[in-house]
């Protein structure tokens, strides 16, 4: 260790490492196209030659040279290679830098069960700046500076050998080999879509190599004059096979098991990192604190356990080892882990310094206060010149110090906090910016406030953080125990820690949609967290509990009157939603004189005559619809895309008693409020934009709140335009801002995705306002409700990829509508339904890249220039380059074209994800650009990211952020919301370039703002968060809601936990026509139709009525919103239950519901039910029928029925037909359905 180095305390070492699909052995993945997850590496992504790696599948790689190594080497992917291997390493800059000439390659040895290990925050020199001075470590600023004029070019990475040595050698200083553990980690697996680290193994770390400096030729001018350092350092670790001194999680072969069983739940069996410590497993490598080691390896075990139950093998070793590592680690953290913070919240300047050199003068397991009060009676007393941080002013502090004060810092030090999160807890000021409401005698009397307060900052106190230091090991706890009113007496089910362990419970149950859970569930979910000692609440104890849980929990009930919890802040939201809505129901109704005909025939054109009756209809249910709005002080307005919904809001809101009282319009996207904005030609905003001026939406974390503020006075009418994507805390939040509404409308589809968050509102509220009628009425619409059925945008009658798309509305989808079912399964392509099948990734990859070119309508597989013009772009000369160009005037440029066609698919990980469909289309289609991006005197920007984001590439934006780097300015919004997609139109060094040197940043023209760039530099692309552009020619599902495109691809591989709502989503985002990519049997899909799947039925809510927990096809789900028979089967409409319910009670209990009918010619139907009397001996199939006054449904019924016809199948009243006998009922025309005529009809046809 050098000198300008620092000697700090041990610690241990989190090693990022790739996903590898033979367990990190020293060989080549056995299927290594497949392996998407470990794209998510730079070094990998852009150096892996996917068909070199192909030809050497499974091969070890101890006899290959180095052109020959797979790319995961250079990002540790052999960490278990039984064998040491070489590699030669060359500088970064050496190939492109004329000053590192002289650097040559180096040759380097990786030892026999190692992992390189390069800690790149240290290197980082903003960072490195900060961590130096944390630690007193004498980086020379003065030599980085010399060193960086011999470069000639700026560089955000330390460049000098000096400093190199002594930022590393005091990071891996701190390594001590047999006491130091060594956590293996991945970003990113096959196991999880979850963007959280995955612990993949633990060792001790068993050795630390030793430093290497680069070789040099005697070639070059700054020969001698610039060295580096190589920054990784070899760390061999102690886990073998057998798993005797350090494990592998069993993560292959529970990816074996969930091949044979695809109802596995793989993240159940995942080793998460905490999430406190999101940090201390990023940037390659990273320092591990103890307390953060004892919640991972509690992780681990946890996951262990639950791979215990579905693979073989000895998993008892690895347990064993975890308790004896958890026995080590609660000695090394000692009872104050968090004393340096502590110190540095009171005023001590370089508190973890001061606290280092205390511990160092500790036995393990030592209080070290007795120490610290000596240090501020006599400062001299610390070495290192650290007396000099405790100044004779802080001397004065604390010894005026309240007691209370004095016992709240002792707690905080209790807990391995950060400065920022000690500082914002024990300072009243920084408590109250935070909006902290507890004080410090809140905080002694239950420190699991600390959690509890803070679970809305940027960087929340987590409660595992909380209850370590509350509950320590038995060595800790019985020599040091909390003094009162802090402590619990060993009582871990002490009122203060149950509620807490709820909070947690239920804030995660919120984020995954529900905003309450039964009594049952939250026992369930608390007795299984991870954490030591458990929780091991019970129905008998809650009773006894529940009066601390206020002001926090609340106590409700579902429908059955068994008790459930809600978060207090959700119910106080519930509350606004619920108050809002029914005194809205009840209130007056507003008169508007409009003739809403004319003004909608002055919207629309005039159809073309085949589709005068379609229009006439259309027309005649928005009137309707129109009336209702204006008349309605809370409404909504539902239907599918295609619909006209925007185009009546815009004849609704330009009504001019409507507008002349001012329309507030308002989207949860910016791709819809654009939509809106143009549509209606009225200034609209995203939600969020709405809500920070008025203190109710923190950007920073995307949290939606309610406010003390005063709510704005509002436009009389408030649109709020998709509304099924708003979490009940966004909804309750806009109305908690605004006042003076007499008109709330919300507009969308009930029928896609829910929200990501909490909730369901506008399902909930359309539930509310539905009237109870069938859906054979029209036009559907009563007070306060209003639905549009007819489609208008997507031109064509009986569009096959619309008919399939009502299969998974949750609704009937009509008559004749499971002849499209025929086709699925046979396959049989349509003018808007094309199907394209696919065996693997490396199958999927192929076929895509073939099916872009034929639907595309390019030359060839070769044809960019095609390509890269269908995204927007305009060739220039004849060169075959394509230049993409931002617009001007409004009028859009290369974003105009962003939405012509677009690849969907469900996840983001594995080959067919999102990560690895990009990658495949970018580096086959624009491998040009991305060439043209690495030259030395290139035009355009160099590739950004981990994706390599290069000039003409579609992207998407991840975050909703004000902007300020925006051409031009005047009228631009300044701000990009979450989801827009745009196209890289910029930078472009033409020879009228404004500017010197090369291009330096990404400028992107949105579609949603036309003729505006934004510009993207290299702070929005980091190497472990999110970065704040993706590439965007394949996105998820989700990304899609609200969006719409001419031509979708949409990917579906075989297996996949695939909800109702996002197969309805993902096959109503087109204009045109979808081609459907499917894995295995495409018939399968069908089986995501039913309420079973349902996403939206799962979760709990209780905005009008309690939950009414019903159990179909293994799943809970909320009764009001699903039709469910006697017999306990789901089935589509209100009219199917009466039938299946009159058939059960008339003793027909066996019969079924859609069952499969085979016809003559190997067709297949789907009759709505189907009963084999064997008393009889007839066959009976009953088709019961709604929409009849809708042209297209009657002809699709007619169509049906002739099929029945041809398969010798006749309507009863024609008497019975060879293969059965037909009995056909229907809705009245109100939507109504007699029950005693059914009774009649079935006494009738069975001869009762």
């Amino acid at each position: 260790m050098i000198d300008a180095a620092t000697r700090l305390p041990l610690r241990h070492i989190s090693v990022r490492v790739p996903w590898h699909d033979n367990g990190w052995n020293g060989t080549v993945c056995n299927r290594p196209k497949e392996n998407a997850a470990c794209l998510v590496l730079d070094q990998i992504r852009e150096n892996r030659d996917d068909a070199k790696e192909a030809e050497n599948a499974g091969q070890d790689i101890s006899e290959f040279e180095d052109q020959n190594f797979p790319a995961c080497l250079r990002e540790r992917g052999g960490f278990m290679s039984p064998f040491e291997y070489p590699r030669n390493l060359t500088h970064p800059y050496s190939a492109t830098s004329q000053s590192h000439q002289h650097f040559a390659p180096t040759r380097y040895r990786y030892p026999e069960f190692s992992a390189a290990c390069t800690p790149y925050r240290w290197t980082l020199s903003e960072n490195a700046e900060r961590i130096a001075q944390e630690y007193e470590i004498g980086l020379d600023w003065e030599q980085e500076e010399r060193v960086r004029d011999l470069m000639g070019f700026k560089s955000s990475w330390l460049q000098e050998k000096h400093n190199h040595l002594a930022m590393l050698d005091t990071f891996f200083g701190a390594l001590q080999p047999e006491q130091s553990l060594c956590f293996l980690y991945a970003k990113r697996t096959p196991l999880a879509e979850d963007t959280r680290r995955v612990i993949v193994g633990v060792g001790r770390v068993a050795h630390v190599g030793q430093a290497v400096e680069y070789a040099y030729s005697r070639y070059g001018e700054n020969y001698g004059k610039l060295r580096s350092m190589i920054w990784e350092r070899s760390v061999q670790h102690s886990i073998r096979p057998g798993f005797s001194d350090g494990f592998l999680l069993p993560y292959h072969q529970v990816l074996r098991v969930a091949e044979q069983d695809p109802d596995l739940d793989t993240p159940d069996f995942v080793a998460f990192a905490p999430e406190e410590s999101w940090e201390e497993f990023s940037y390659g490598s990273e320092h591990v604190s103890h307390d953060t080691a004892i919640a991972s390896l509690l992780a681990c075990a946890d996951a262990l356990r639950a791979a215990q139950k579905v693979v073989e093998g000895d998993l008892d070793t690895p347990l064993r080892w975890i308790d004896a590592r958890l026995n080590e680690l609660w000695q090394m953290r000692g009872p104050c882990p968090g004393l340096g913070s502590a110190l540095s919240a009171f005023g001590v300047g370089h508190g973890n310094f001061v606290a280092y050199d205390i511990a160092a003068e500790l036995e393990e397991n030592e209080d070290p206060w007795p120490l610290v009060e000596q240090a501020f009676e006599d400062p001299t007393l610390l070495e290192r010149g650290l007396e000099r941080r405790i100044t004779p002013t802080t001397v004065r502090k604390w010894g005026a110090l309240p007691n209370e004060r004095r016992a709240l810092l002792k707690l905080l030090s209790r807990f391995n906090l950060t400065a920022d999160q000690a500082t914002r807890s024990y300072q009243e000021t920084e408590r109250e910016e935070a909006r902290i409401s507890a004080s410090d005698a809140d905080i002694l009397t239950n420190p699991y406030l600390l959690y509890e307060s803070d679970r809305f900052s940027l960087d929340p106190i987590a409660l595992g953080t909380v209850d370590r230091g509350v509950f320590p090991n038995e060595v800790i706890r019985s020599e040091h125990p909390l003094p009162e009113p802090s402590g619990l007496n060993d009582d871990a089910v002490d009122p203060r820690r149950v509620r807490a362990f709820m909070t947690s419970v239920l804030e995660d149950a919120s984020s995954s949609g529900s905003t309450l859970l039964p009594q049952h569930r939250v026992i369930q979910e608390v007795r299984s967290m991870p954490f030591q000692p458990g929780c091991p609440v019970d129905s008998d104890l809650m009773s006894v509990v529940e009066e601390a849980f206020s002001p926090v929990i609340e106590r409700v009930e579902i429908a059955d009157t068994t008790p459930a919890y809600q978060l207090s802040r959700l119910a106080e939201m519930g509350q606004i939603i619920h108050r809002q809505v029914e005194r809205r129901i009840k209130g007056g109704r507003h008169e508007i004189e409009a003739d809403w005909f004319s003004l909608l025939d002055e919207e629309l054109p005039d159809p073309a005559p085949e589709d005068v009756e379609a229009e006439k209809r259309a027309r005649q249910e928005k009137v309707k619809a129109l009336q209702e709005l204006a008349s309605s002080r809370v409404s909504v307005l539902i239907g599918p895309a295609g619909t006209g919904k925007t185009t009546l809001l815009s004849v609704l809101c330009n009504h001019p008693q409507i507008r002349n009282g001012g329309v507030t319009l308002l989207a949860p996207t910016g791709k819809a409020r654009v939509q809106l904005e143009k549509s209606t030609n009225i200034t609209t905003k995203t939600i969020a934009q709405f809500l920070i001026k008025e203190d109710r939406y923190v950007p920073v974390i995307g949290n939606y709140r309610l406010s003390t503020r005063a709510p704005v006075q509002a436009g009389r009418t408030v649109v709020i335009d998709e509304a099924s994507m708003l979490t009940e805390e966004q909804l309750a939040a806009v109305l908690n801002a605004v006042t003076g509404v007499e008109r709330l409308i919300l507009v969308g589809d009930p029928r896609q995705l829910p929200p990501i968050g909490s909730g369901r509102p506008f399902v909930d509220i359309v539930a509310r306002l539905e009237p109870n009628y069938s859906e054979g009425r029209f036009p559907r619409v009563d007070r306060g409700y209003a639905e549009l059925t007819i489609r208008r945008r997507q031109t064509g009658r009986s569009r096959d990829d619309l008919l399939l798309a009502e299969w998974f509305s949750g609704q009937t989808p009509g008559a004749g509508a499971d002849e499209v079912w025929d086709r699925v399964e046979s396959r049989k392509d349509s003018e808007t339904l094309r199907f394209v099948s696919w065996k693997d990734g490396d199958d999927l990859h192929d076929k895509l890249k073939d099916v872009l070119v034929e639907e595309l309508e390019l030359g060839g597989l070769d044809d960019v220039s095609g390509f890269e013009q269908s995204l927007g772009g305009s060739p220039w000369g004849d060169n075959g380059w394509v230049f993409f160009w931002r617009g001007k005037y409004g009028e859009a440029g290369a974003a105009g074209k962003v939405e012509d066609w677009q690849i969907l698919t469900p996840v983001r990980g594995q080959a067919h994800g999102v990560y690895d469909l990009n990658r495949v289309v970018q580096r086959h289609f624009r491998k040009s650009t991305l060439e043209r991006a690495t030259k030395q005197w290139r035009k355009i920007p160099r590739p950004f990211g981990a994706e390599e984001i290069v000039y003409g590439d579609k992207v998407i934006n991840t975050a909703n952020k004000n902007r300020k780097d925006v051409f031009p300015k005047d009228d631009a919004l300044m701000y990009v919301a979450n989801g827009e997609i745009g196209m890289v139109v910029g930078q472009y060094k033409g020879k009228r370039a404004a500017y010197r040197g090369l291009p330096w940043k990404l400028e992107v023209e949105f579609s949603s703002q036309p003729g505006i760039s934004y510009g993207f530099g290299g702070g929005d692309f980091s190497r472990e968060g999110d970065s704040r552009l993706e590439l965007a020619y394949a996105i998820t599902v989700h990304k899609a809601q609200g969006s719409e495109f001419g031509l979708t691809f949409l990917i579906f591989p075989s297996n996949a936990m695939l909800s109702r709502e996002l197969l309805y989503t993902a096959l109503t985002r087109q204009r045109n026509k979808v081609i459907l990519m499917h894995q295995g049997d495409v018939g399968e899909l069908r089986q995501h139709a039913g309420p079973g799947r349902s996403e939206t039925a799962q979760r709990l809510t209780n905005l009008f009525l309690p939950p009414v927990l019903v159990e179909v096809g293994g799943q809970f789900l909320e009764e009001n919103l699903i039709h469910r028979t006697r017999r306990g089967e789901a089935v589509r409409s209100k009219s199917e239950v009466i039938i299946a319910d009159l058939l059960y009670t008339k003793g027909f209990t066996e019969y079924l519901y859609e069952a499969r009918l085979v016809g003559r010619d190997g067709s297949v139907r789907y009759p709505d039910f189907t009963i084999d009397d064997v008393e009889t001996g007839q066959k009976v199939y009953w088709e019961h029928l709604g929409m009849m006054h809708d042209p297209e449904y009657r002809a699709r019924w007619e169509k049906k029925l002739a099929w029945f016809r041809d398969q010798h199948i006749l309507p009863f009243e024609e008497g019975n037909g060879s293969n059965g006998t037909l009995v056909i009922t229907r809705d009245d025309e109100q939507g109504g359905i007699s029950s005693e005529q059914l009774e009649q009809r079935v006494d009738e046809v069975f001869g009762l």
